[in-house]
């Protein structure tokens, strides 16, 4: 018959290790609070999570992804004379490229479509975001802003965004198929 009684010995005090080592490798699921104050050495505290004070998700890093109509703009722009520079980290106009060429100056959001844009107005139905946001920039830039659009059978087209709206821009679209 064994021995069915219990010393003090025998029960492990919270906190302490069953193995008597110094330090512990259990993880402590979100949301638990410990019984006790006095920490193990080797194990973190416990952290409340949510909306009460916790820790909080960290932000989601987007990539910097750049599509092949980016580097087409720019080597169509290098071609062309242009400096061109691509804008990374831009959330008022993604894929963005900027040129310079003499005096002007042109800021583009290069976009790539399935379908066939063959004016402003197919371009707004299509991608009114980015034609929002090429209007809203017209206010405070000194550049002239523009849309590209890459299309399958039209090829480029090339859209200047005004705050009356976004029109196709002939001057450019001259030069660029000299």
């Amino acid at each position: 018959m064994q021995n069915s009684e219990t010393n003090e010995q025998d029960v492990i005090t919270p906190g302490a290790i069953a193995s008597g080592a110094s330090y512990s490798n259990r993880i402590n699921p979100c949301g638990t609070v410990a019984p006790y104050s006095s920490q193990v050495a080797g194990e973190t505290t416990d952290i409340v999570c949510g909306a009460a004070g916790g820790v909080s998700p960290a932000p989601v890093k987007r990539h910097s992804h750049c599509s092949p109509y980016v580097y087409a703009a720019l080597r169509i722009l290098k071609d062309h004379d242009y400096t061109p520079h691509r804008l990374t980290g831009n959330a008022d106009l993604p894929d963005a490229v900027i040129a310079t060429k003499g005096r002007v100056t042109l800021m583009i959001s290069v976009v790539n479509s399935r379908k066939q844009v063959p004016d402003g107005h197919t371009l707004r139905e299509l991608f009114p975001g980015r034609v929002d946001q090429a209007r809203d920039l017209v206010k405070t830039s000194p550049h002239r802003i523009m849309i590209w659009v890459s299309s399958p059978v039209i090829g480029w087209r090339y859209y200047r965004a005004d705050i009356g709206g976004i029109s196709y821009d002939w001057d450019v679209a001259k030069e660029m198929e000299e």
